[in-house]
């Protein structure tokens, strides 16, 4: 059964993990404020947008379906051979990383960049990261903020998650952990939109992705590369899709009431360099 970590979550460099308890809640962790363990920013595929979001009654909102392919190789699966002092995580892990039907792709999330106001925004918005198999799961995700992110671990492991803002580089947040059903809940780390990067430090071939919007206009497609966005009011938008491992692809597309929308996205406009992390990975 999952548990709430004893005590605050740790925070950079200030916090040390307490003994996990089946009577006492951890407090909600919040972002340190200290910079040390940043890196140097890098490009984001979301930007800040340049107003408000606002929800409206939306009239005559229309269903967007589409499918993400993708042209040219897709990388293998990859194998990673684990020492015996690696504890909690077997001799092996195979790291699928591009989940695919065909050509057709699943873990892209694609959004509208520019819509300003429509729907509200769902009520529950608590999201998940877990830690299970010695990977970080799901390796792509896409959130709406504000909202609460819940780093959890499924391994009898030690982990150690770093959360790292792209754009700016910074150090968001630690999440440690030193058994399973462990959770770290953190109530104030999805507040705008950014790009996050998600890496254990004890086991560097670990990473996810999470793309945090203001708007409730985005999806994530699935392993078949389909995908829908509900309610989106008339209008002419830009739509953008985004994979960490194939890049993107961006168009145009015009919504009028009463009549289906569909698009079809093609990958690869952008690469993205893949970082080879791993222990004996092959």
């Amino acid at each position: 059964m999952i548990q709430r970590l004893s005590g605050a979550a740790v925070l950079v460099l200030t916090a040390v993990l307490s003994s996990c308890s089946t009577d006492k809640k951890a407090d909600a962790a919040q972002p340190p404020k200290a910079k040390e363990g940043s890196v140097a920013p890098r490009a984001t595929v979301v930007s800040v947008p340049s107003g408000s979001y606002r929800a409206t009654n939306v009239t005559g909102g229309v269903r967007l379906t589409g499918t993400v392919d993708f042209d040219g190789p897709l990388p293998s699966d990859t194998v990673i051979e684990l020492p015996p002092d690696v504890p909690g995580c077997g001799p092996r892990i195979t790291d699928h990383r591009v989940e695919r039907t065909g050509t057709r792709i699943g873990g892209a999330v694609v959004w509208i960049t520019d819509i300003r106001s429509g729907k509200p925004l769902p009520i529950g918005r608590r999201f998940e990261l877990a830690n299970e198999d010695c990977m970080l799961t799901p390796q792509v995700q896409a959130v709406v903020s504000p909202a609460t992110l819940n780093v959890v671990s499924a391994d009898v492991a030690l982990h150690r998650d770093r959360i790292i803002n792209v754009g700016t580089g910074e150090l968001k947040a630690i999440a440690p952990f030193n058994d399973n059903g462990e959770v770290v809940p953190f109530d104030s780390l999805l507040l705008g939109t950014e790009q996050l990067e998600v890496t254990c430090d004890l086991h560097p071939w670990a990473k996810a992705h999470i793309l945090v919007f203001d708007h409730p206009y985005f999806a994530t497609s699935e392993k078949t590369g389909t995908f829908a966005i509900d309610d989106i009011p008339p209008g002419t938008y830009h739509i953008k899709a985004w994979h960490p491992l194939l890049g993107v692809a961006e168009q145009s597309i015009t919504i009028a009431a009463g009549r289906p929308a569909v698009v079809a996205l093609r990958l690869g406009s952008a690469p993205v360099p893949v970082d080879s992390a791993g222990v004996g990975s092959r």
